[in-house]
């Protein structure tokens, strides 16, 4: 019988976090998925990052104050980055408005954290 496969793209997905093991852990999920996550280097802007990197997905806690802001998310979604923020029962800053205005979606990771992978897959593909 003939055999059929099927090409997976791997999609690189950069993660900001205050946070180095929630970060860490954000990445895991995002290589769970077959996809390639990446980090600011040190010293690296958020906007320096997202020109390096160019995702297709960026992934954004919350408490992050630089990639958290207009002035990043913006210009993120008008290079064809699609953008997910992220808060804990941890996060200090109230987002709600800020996504409604941009148009990006909160994951409240204390009751959707199992949901993680499919919002991945549904915002990657």
């Amino acid at each position: 019988p003939a055999r059929t496969t099927t090409k997976v793209r791997v999609e690189a997905v950069l993660v900001f976090s205050c946070d180095a093991l929630a970060g860490a852990l954000l990445g895991a999920a995002v290589e769970m998925g077959g996809h390639q996550p990446h980090f600011a280097a040190a010293e690296e802007t958020a906007r320096s990052a997202l020109m390096r990197v160019r995702p297709r997905l960026v992934l954004i806690d919350c408490d992050h104050e630089e990639s958290c802001s207009e002035e990043f998310v913006g210009p993120a979604l008008m290079t064809g980055a699609r953008v997910l923020l992220i808060r804990s029962a941890r996060t200090v800053r109230d987002m709600t408005d800020f996504a409604t205005r941009l148009s990006v979606r909160i994951v409240d990771m204390a009751t959707e954290h199992g949901m993680l992978p499919e919002i991945l897959r549904e915002l990657i593909d």
